[in-house]
């Protein structure tokens, strides 16, 4: 049956600002999300910094890898993501987590998923990566705003345990061992790869957590999500399925 869908918008409004900025946060905000998810990266000083890739060659068109940056450094460069956008955001900058977090205080309402990238625990280690992430929630007073999601199951344990914060696990697949990993586990929300979802539109395994399903970017993609029992729906196009006629019974 059709459920009540909550669209998160995947590193911003990023169908029309560059991601995993403050712009794209602010944009989406403004289109009426409430519901938004980023990437972490760590520069070489172990600061954290909203980015996807380990290269910040996409975003920021210069051939270096961030974990191997300093976050001074890391401030010369622009995030305007040329090949998407040209010129259109040349001024625009990288976002610490910090500034997000400082940013997240000021709109109580906004629930913000943390997906950590592996690449930067491969680099710095879970100990290390989980202390500074958190330590700017802790700064910052938004343990209530935020939940942890990474593909790596280690640290997203260790964020609940040490941390008492809630966790959503990124599947790497969906068979028979994820389903019994999810069991074990008991993530507050499972993040799914649309492209891995059965054919069939069967509902997903039911369990303590809430699916969330990436990226849908139109509204019969959603709409198609939400009669399957999907809560949750990432999207790039924030903006457009937030104000989408077909959608506006089911949000």
């Amino acid at each position: 049956m059709k459920q009540a869908l909550s669209l998160i918008a995947h590193r911003g409004y990023s169908g029309s600002y560059p991601e995993n900025t403050l712009i794209a946060y602010q944009a989406a905000y403004d289109s009426g999300a409430r519901f938004i998810e980023l990437d972490l990266q760590l520069s070489s000083d172990l600061v954290p910094v909203l980015h996807h890739d380990l290269s910040l060659k996409r975003m920021a068109d210069v051939e270096r890898n961030i974990c191997e940056t300093t976050a001074k450094q890391l401030t010369q460069y622009k995030a305007n993501y040329p090949t998407a956008f040209g010129n259109r955001f040349l001024n625009n900058t990288l976002t610490t987590f910090k500034q997000f977090c400082q940013w997240l205080q000021k709109y109580s309402d906004v629930t913000a998923f943390i997906e950590i990238k592996p690449e930067s625990i491969d680099y710095f280690g879970q100990a290390a990566v989980a202390n500074a992430i958190y330590r700017e929630i802790d700064a910052s007073h938004t343990q209530s705003q935020v939940i942890i999601i990474s593909s790596h199951i280690n640290i997203i344990e260790d964020m609940r345990r040490l941390y008492s914060l809630q966790i959503g696990w990124v599947l790497p697949a969906l068979d028979d061992k994820t389903n019994h990993d999810l069991e074990a586990l008991k993530p507050d929300f499972a993040f799914c790869d649309i492209d891995f979802l059965p054919k069939n539109d069967q509902t997903l395994r039911p369990g303590s957590w809430k699916w969330a399903i990436y990226n849908a970017d139109d509204v019969s993609t959603a709409t198609a999500l939400a009669n399957r029992g999907i809560e949750f729906i990432e999207t790039n196009e924030i903006g457009t399925l937030i104000q989408a006629e077909g959608l506006a019974n089911l949000l």
